[in-house]
């Protein structure tokens, strides 16, 4: 009689064909099956991916080479080496899954649930990349928050706060769906990112397409976007290197190139950030993501004032100082902010 096999075992399976991509119809249901009968086994196996991309971008790296020995006795226990033979897969990338299955219960204690879902977070100028548990990817921008719930019907995720981008595993069965206020971006398999600030949510879309959905009295309804003097639902309009700007009073959309690569003019990790005719009320929201010391208060009466430039992430005096070197903008600093109001 053949014994049970272990969660662990199993995350490294899974691990393997999510990271391999020849998911079965089949696999999938088997899956959805295995992680309904353990709320803690979507959380090791999505930390159980971060660190294969982890460790197979690092795996020539000196500090790696001490978890061979051990990795490679990992794979044996867990009896994955005939499947791997016949996947042909490489020493160096078996010995990774084996480190993703050594570090996932360390990785897991990262990991939180609250009321039966996934919540991830980045403090001011911090940034995370997570994977999920369908083998999707999450980039986290600053000072954000978004919960993840995964059902065997739907895979919901709410940006509470901030910026995310979304690279999504392909599941036709299964859609992805990001809501943001009263906004919904719907896909199977493509890459995305929503960000929520005061006034407006912005999609930008940077692979395959997406439905953008709106919540009105009447139900869900398509949202609308004025493109070439014309208006069309936001589904039509949306290509990859577009973004739309859907305001968070009103209906009618605006549609742009993304200005970056990742829309806003700023990559993750990078140093600066850029704004192209961008409201000072906005820009002010987007550098406070990195303000550490103090962040920027902007008044109502120079919010809209439209600004263009480039300026260091986190050096929120710079970027006050030549605002007020610009426009009829006084900057008034304290401890823990710096005011921008119009000049008297």
């Amino acid at each position: 009689m053949t014994a049970p096999r272990s969660d662990e075992d199993m995350v490294v399976e899974w691990c393997l064909r999510l990271s391999d991509g020849s998911m079965s119809s089949e696999d999938r249901d088997k899956l959805h099956d295995w992680l309904a009968g353990d709320a803690t086994r979507g959380e090791r196996l999505g930390a159980a991916l971060a660190v294969w991309d982890a460790v197979d971008a690092d795996a020539d790296a000196p500090e790696m080479l001490a978890l061979r020995r051990e990795a490679l006795g990992a794979v044996h226990r867990a009896g994955q080496r005939r499947w791997l033979r016949t996947k042909f897969v490489s020493q160096p990338i078996l010995w990774a899954i084996a480190a993703a299955l050594l570090l996932t219960l360390a990785l897991g204690s990262l990991l939180w649930r609250q009321d039966g879902r996934d919540e991830y977070r980045t403090g001011i100028g911090e940034r995370r990349v997570i994977a999920l548990a369908d083998g999707s990817r999450l980039s986290l921008d600053a000072d954000s928050v978004v919960t993840v719930s995964f059902t065997a019907q739907r895979r919901n995720v709410v940006l509470e706060r901030g910026r995310a981008r979304f690279k999504v595993a392909k599941d036709p069965l299964r859609p992805f769906a990001v809501r943001s206020g009263r906004n919904m971006v719907v896909a199977t398999g493509t890459e995305f990112s929503v960000e929520r600030l005061s006034r407006e949510v912005r999609v930008a879309l940077f692979e395959g397409r997406v439905a953008v959905l709106r919540d009105t009295p009447q139900g869900q309804t398509s949202e609308i976007v004025r493109r070439d003097g014309r208006s069309v639902t936001a589904e039509r309009a949306l290509t990859p290197g577009y973004e739309i700007g859907l305001p968070v009073a009103g209906t009618i959309g605006s549609i742009g190139p993304v200005i970056g690569p990742m829309g806003g003019g700023e990559g993750w990790g990078a140093e600066q950030i850029s704004f192209t005719s961008e409201t000072l009320g906005t820009a002010a929201e987007r550098i406070n993501r990195y303000a550490e010391r103090r962040r920027i208060t902007v008044d109502p009466g120079v919010a809209d004032v439209r600004i263009s430039g480039v300026f260091n992430v986190g050096d929120v005096d710079a970027f006050a100082q030549a605002i007020a070197a610009t426009f009829p903008v006084d900057a008034t600093v304290d401890d823990a902010e710096i005011r921008l109001r119009r000049r008297r």
